[in-house]
């Protein structure tokens, strides 16, 4: 075989296994900071102290000049990612790329750097089922120090600030207000968020499924290894499903499993009480020794429909 063709195949096995690769990526999870009107400065708004993990602020621009703020640490070694994005929404899709929020990061040295829109890529982020635009990212050799982050506004806007890639759900931030609690809790300020255009009301406006953590989903990555949680935090209670009526449906499923137990039990008791009687008693017409091999048929065929019909009402209750 030729060297060129050697080279052919080299090249095609190195694409394809990119594209394996590119495929097999897991889909980027963050944790998210939600950012209130009055954090208007780095030293007000959120501090991060580890900007390699995966943080994400949502937060709002009212107009021209508004501007939020916040802080993270690096340390000497450290990559810097920064990625600035706006919902998948209108107003912001109808913004032409000057009036797009401008994020400006001070590094430890003192010099600055400004992310402006350079591109319109569409993501539609898994685990919270959200859609964003990317506008920007940033990608160079971190400083150990502390970061300063600026978004300012050049119209009213809605944006996201990805920092950090590392899957650590829930380390411990500074200045955060009312920060979720669990995976569950998420869903409520992202929500608003999500359906409310910059200094509007509420929407509502969501197709069904549409901002809602898939609690799964997450599971999924932990397991895998994609993410885990912060040390010291407890897995069942961020994990927990409190949406309404959850512990509901699932006390009223331990009812009916207890009473399908119940009914069970009592269709086998009665099934028993017939088999022994069918024993002792050999039908009309027959001795004890001629037709006995067939009396057992219709009990067993009782007893086998009674524990049947109620595993398959347990079944469906559960899959309901």
């Amino acid at each position: 075989m030729s060297s060129s063709v050697l080279r052919r195949v080299s090249a095609a096995i190195a694409l394809i296994a990119i594209t394996l690769v590119s495929f097999a990526a897991p889909a980027a999870a963050h944790d998210p900071i939600f950012l209130s009107d009055d954090q208007t400065t780095p030293d007000t708004g959120p501090f991060m102290p580890d900007a390699t993990i995966s943080w994400a602020l949502y937060g709002q621009v009212l107009g021209d000049g508004d501007t939020r703020g916040f802080e993270f640490d690096l340390r000497d070694g450290d990559e810097l990612f920064v990625g600035l994005l706006i919902p998948n929404l209108e107003p912001e899709l109808q913004l032409a790329d000057d009036e797009l929020p401008v994020l400006t990061i001070s590094r430890p040295d003192g010099t600055t750097i400004d992310i402006v829109a350079e591109e319109r890529v569409v993501f539609d982020e898994p685990f919270t089922k959200t859609s964003y635009v990317n506008l920007a990212e940033l990608r160079e050799p971190g400083m150990g120090g502390r970061y300063e982050g600026i978004v300012t506004g050049n119209a009213a806007a809605r944006f996201s600030v990805a920092i950090g890639e590392t899957e650590l759900f829930f380390t411990d931030a500074e200045r955060t207000g009312d920060r979720p609690s669990s995976f569950q809790e998420i869903e409520k300020p992202l929500r608003a968020w999500y359906t409310t255009p910059p200094g509007g009301e509420p929407t509502g406006e969501l197709v069904e499924g549409d901002a809602e953590v898939d609690l799964d989903l997450i599971g999924e990555a932990m397991e895998s290894g994609e993410g885990a949680l912060a040390e010291g935090v407890d897995e069942d209670a961020v994990m927990a499903d409190t949406t309404e009526g959850s512990e509901n449906d699932e006390a009223d499923v331990a009812v009916e499993e207890e009473s399908v137990a119940e009914s069970t039990d009592a269709a086998t008791d009665s099934t028993t009480d017939d088999i022994e009687e069918s024993a002792a008693a050999p039908p009309a017409g027959t001795d004890g020794d001629d037709g006995g091999g067939s009396t057992w048929v219709a009990p067993v065929a009782i007893m086998v429909l009674a524990l049947g019909a109620g595993g398959f009402a347990l079944s469906r209750r559960r899959n309901a």
